[in-house]
């Protein structure tokens, strides 16, 4: 594998392992406000598959318009940015979404729905979209079209396998979901800066440092910050 197909790959492992380490952070988030029951779960995962389709469709679209390496490596960037703001925005949408279903009557059903869709579903859009852009970066002829699909849709299972082993036993028990969610938008900002260079890096330093910050943003089942 040349360096430029070996950055693609690296790319799409990331941007598996990113994909599903945001969807594991995003229950343990809802958690506290909408429960865990199986139609919370259900939301969850519907509009995390559904956002998943959605980015392969559209990426390989623009990756037939416009096969940029640099428009793929932004694709990442805004996932990363997306993921990070991500802890900081959620527990004051969630409380004003919780106080208001309230005063409606209404259940965790639609409050988990439209969390999901507005806090996560758009960095799952964009990470979507990674690996049929991928792709169609580094086919060269269409006789190896099924070998670089079938090894880059396996990197892509892989790192989302890792992305869901990690947060749920490791780095969400020990450092908490606000700073598994950082964790995982310094992981993507990584794997885009194989494309767009290393000043990239940089701005993965930056996310990392926001780590430091007190984890207020996310509460626990007790209502404990965390």
């Amino acid at each position: 594998m040349n360096r430029s197909r070996a950055a693609l790959a690296a790319l799409v492992f990331g941007a598996g392992t990113g994909s599903l380490a945001t969807e594991i952070a995003a229950s343990r988030l809802l958690a506290p406000y909408f429960g865990s029951s199986t139609i919370v779960w259900a939301n969850l995962i519907g509009i995390v598959l559904a956002g998943l389709a959605f980015g392969y469709w559209l990426g390989g679209r623009l990756a037939d318009r416009r096969p940029e390496r640099r428009l793929l490596g932004l694709i990442v960037l805004a996932a990363a940015l997306w993921v990070a703001m991500t802890p900081f925005v959620a527990r004051p949408f969630l409380d004003a979404a919780v106080g208001n279903l309230d005063e409606a009557s209404a259940g965790a059903v639609i409050g988990s729905f439209f969390a999901v869709l507005l806090l996560f579903a758009p960095a799952v859009v964009l990470l979507g979209m990674v690996s049929p852009f991928a792709i169609r970066l580094a086919l060269t002829d269409v006789e190896s079209a099924g070998a670089v699909a079938g090894r880059f849709y396996a990197l892509s299972t892989f790192g989302s396998l890792l992305g869901t082993f990690v947060p749920a036993l490791i780095s969400i028990p020990l450092v908490g979901t606000q700073r598994t969610l950082l964790g995982t938008a310094v992981l993507l900002a990584i794997s885009a800066s194989f494309l767009l260079g290393r000043k990239v890096v940089l701005l993965a330093g930056a996310l990392a440092a926001l780590a430091a910050l007190p984890p207020g943003a996310v509460k626990d089942e007790a209502g404990l910050l965390h």
